[in-house]
Formats: C-alpha cells, sequence, structure tokens
C-alpha cells in the first residue's frame, strides 16, 4: 500500500489536471475494478475542476474527445489485467506491453487509444492494473479485487488532495 501512495505520489507530482479513465465489463467479476474506482472518486470528488473521471467500460474510446477537451497533464488509467500475478495485487503495466494482455475486453485496443491520447495531449500516462481472481459473467468483484479498488481509492484520493 505503502509503494502504491508513493508510485502515485511521484506519478502527480507537477499535477495540474488529473484524469482518471476506468476500464472494463461491470458483467464480467473483476474486470468490473476500474468501473468500482471511478464510482468511488466521482462520488467523493464530483466535478472537481482540476480532476476528471470517465467511465469507460468496454469503450474507453469513447472518451478520448472528452479527455483530450480536458487537456490533462496528467492520465491515470485503471483496468483489469492477467499478468499472472497473486489476485487483487495493484501493478503498474507499461503501455508498450498491452498489445500482450490476455483479458482485454474492449472494442477498440487500449494500446491504440492511449498511443493517441499521449501523441495528442502530451499527459504523463499511468496505466494500473488489477490482478483478476474471476472474470466470471455476472459475478460480482471478489474479495481480493475490492481490496485493491479500496486501496487504489485511498492513494489516488489522497495524491489528488495534493493536486496544484
Amino acid at each position: 500500500m505503502d509503494d502504491l501512495k508513493k508510485q502515485l505520489r511521484d506519478f502527480l507530482s507537477g499535477a495540474e489536471r488529473l484524469a482518471v479513465l476506468g476500464a472494463g465489463s461491470t458483467l464480467r467479476g473483476d474486470d468490473a475494478a476500474g468501473m468500482v474506482l471511478i464510482e468511488y472518486l466521482t462520488e467523493r470528488f464530483g466535478a472537481k475542476e482540476n480532476m476528471r473521471c470517465y467511465p469507460g467500460e468496454t469503450a474507453p474510446e469513447n472518451y478520448s474527445g472528452s479527455i483530450r477537451r480536458f487537456a490533462p497533464t496528467h492520465l491515470l488509467v485503471v483496468d483489469a489485467a492477467d499478468m499472472g500475478f497473486p489476485s487483487g495485487e495493484v501493478f503498474p503495466i507499461d503501455p508498450n506491453d498491452v498489445g500482450g494482455l490476455s483479458c482485454c475486453t474492449h472494442m477498440l485496443p487500449l494500446k491504440v487509444m492511449l498511443t493517441y491520447l499521449a501523441e495528442e495531449i502530451g499527459a504523463k500516462l499511468l496505466l494500473l492494473g488489477i490482478q483478476p481472481e474471476s472474470m466470471e459473467f455476472e459475478a460480482p468483484l471478489t474479495a481480493k479485487a475490492e481490496a485493491a479498488v479500496n486501496a487504489l481509492y485511498e492513494a489516488v484520493a489522497e495524491a489528488a488532495g495534493e493536486l496544484k
């Protein structure tokens, strides 16, 4: 948890505007983790002037225009990703490695959208994955994924409180 908080503080150092994009399917168990995080952050921060949350679901590219207009200095993207870690682990993902992810449920490959946004807006990018335990259809979030979302929520909320 402390490593995650430090990583987010380091990432947000100098941030003026933060966009948080959640991705995943609310119908597939732990794949909903990014969406649950967005729900929690939206409840806490609402429409904060220097922070926006985007519920990208399975088509996060639908928010690329809105994100571009917001012109964030920093873009945090959160999605469930099966990288073989212990269930519920939160980890950074190199956007160049996204093409190899095995649990992609998005309409447009996430790598394509992230490359587009990085080139268009020049924001500092951090892609975080949450290792799923279950991606079963119509299953709820598992306890391990819920714990990961809660830890990430606390870390993002703390780091976002330090925005300029």
